[in-house]
């Protein structure tokens, strides 16, 4: 329980990120637990051998446990909808987290016009949009393809997912259409679709390739494409897709997309809720910046699990006291700042450790009044002072226009 908590307190708020300050921390937290000094003083070599000793599967299993505990707790006051098509929108993507370089085995890099060989694990996520949370997909070598992973949902289960590039598959798109679920991806730079139906635009390109049509004195274009190439043998998608595209500083911005209906989903909404795929990308920078995952300090592949995955706690474990804040006060979600609140959640752990560690049954209602209390100082110092964009094209998303384009 100690060393469950010392990884919580020291990796996941961006703390001691070096065995020496570790060691440290953990003489103070074994005190305050009333572990006697002689055994709570570790040498930072006994303290890697007890990080290696460590299954990284436990702290997997609390993350799987906070998840649900979350989904159980939005639950309560999730949105009341059904577009039929958008009941769980998924982020799809990955970042890459550089480690020791005697790990280069277990997690081998790309090489690099700076370095042949380098180590680095690969954090494959998906990213609940209308909950705020992250699911790990796999935690892989850095050389691992994007394409590799597993992410979609069972057959029955309504979902779009939004992913870039990395994840462009013909099959991957046919087996998403296949299985009654959605996607909103890019256009490939060197995709010449066949136009079959124009929605928005010249009817006079039905029967060309995106290529051989002049978009001059148009900045949206809406059409039902087949997606293959010229050449007979070459791949192409056995079923037909949107694309969809517009003039955003001078520049076309293609996107294809599964759903067909252009009434309910005009270019603008579509191209909104691809947009939408940034919040993935704030996921990753709160994680290696705000709790410092991009320092991992394990030197062995089970110790680098534990340090993403006691991260993630943290992540989690923050966002679960946000929601109750909200749920309290009615401030809306979104409208907290993440990194803010990470930070003084953090703050907060190392300072109430002895509610935590102390030898004797923890005063958890004290404990999570001190960490909402402050979430909610924080909250109301206002940084904010108008709607934010993500609330702007959530209640869009939410409630998307029926009638038809003027």
């Amino acid at each position: 329980m100690i060393f469950f908590w010392l990884m919580i307190l020291v990796v996941g708020p961006g703390g001691p990120v070096n065995l020496y300050q570790m060691a440290s921390h953990l003489l103070v937290v074994g005190t305050l637990a009333g572990v006697p000094l002689a055994a709570a003083t570790l040498s930072r070599q006994a303290l890697s051998e007890n990080l290696k000793l460590r299954p990284w599967r436990f702290f997997e299993v609390v993350l799987d446990h906070l998840l649900s505990v979350y989904a159980a707790l939005a639950g309560m006051t999730a949105p009341t909808f059904d577009l039929g098509l958008i009941q769980d929108l998924r982020l799809i993507d990955s970042s890459t987290l550089r480690v020791a370089d005697r790990l280069i085995q277990a997690f081998p890099g790309h090489r690099t016009g700076r370095k042949k060989e380098w180590a680095a694990v690969k954090l494959h996520a998906a990213f609940r949009f209308f909950r705020s949370i992250p699911e790990v997909l796999a935690l892989t070598a850095e050389k691992v393809n994007d394409k590799r992973i597993a992410f979609l949902l069972p057959l029955g289960q309504k979902a779009l997912y939004v992913f870039d590039l990395g994840y462009w598959k013909y099959a991957l798109l046919d087996e998403i259409v296949e299985r009654m679920q959605h996607f909103i991806c890019r256009l490939q730079e060197k995709c010449n679709p066949l136009i079959k139906e124009v929605y928005w635009g010249d009817p006079a390109w039905i029967g060309k390739r995106l290529f051989e049509v002049c978009l001059d004195g148009f900045t949206q274009i809406d059409l039902l494409v087949n997606v293959s190439s010229e050449g007979p043998s070459n791949p192409k998608m056995k079923h037909d897709v949107r694309l969809v595209g517009e003039v955003v500083e001078c520049c076309w911005r293609f996107y294809l997309t599964s759903i067909l209906d252009h009434l309910l989903y005009p270019v603008e909404l579509v191209s909104q809720i691809y947009a939408l795929r940034w919040k993935i990308e704030l996921l990753f920078r709160d994680l290696k910046y705000v709790l410092r995952m991009q320092n991992l300090i394990a030197i062995t592949e089970n110790g680098v699990r534990i340090q993403i995955y006691a991260a993630l706690i943290h992540y989690v474990l923050t966002h679960l006291l946000m929601l109750k804040v909200a749920l309290q006060t009615q401030i809306p979600f979104e409208e907290m700042s993440v990194p803010k609140c990470l930070q003084v959640v953090g703050h907060v752990l190392m300072q109430t450790a002895d509610l935590v560690v102390k030898d004797h049954e923890p005063d958890w209602k004290e404990f999570e009044r001190c960490l909402t209390s402050v979430i909610l100082a924080v909250y109301h110092r206002a940084w904010r002072k108008s709607p934010s964009r993500l609330s702007q094209v959530t209640s869009r998303v939410l409630a998307p226009p029926v009638a038809l384009r003027a």
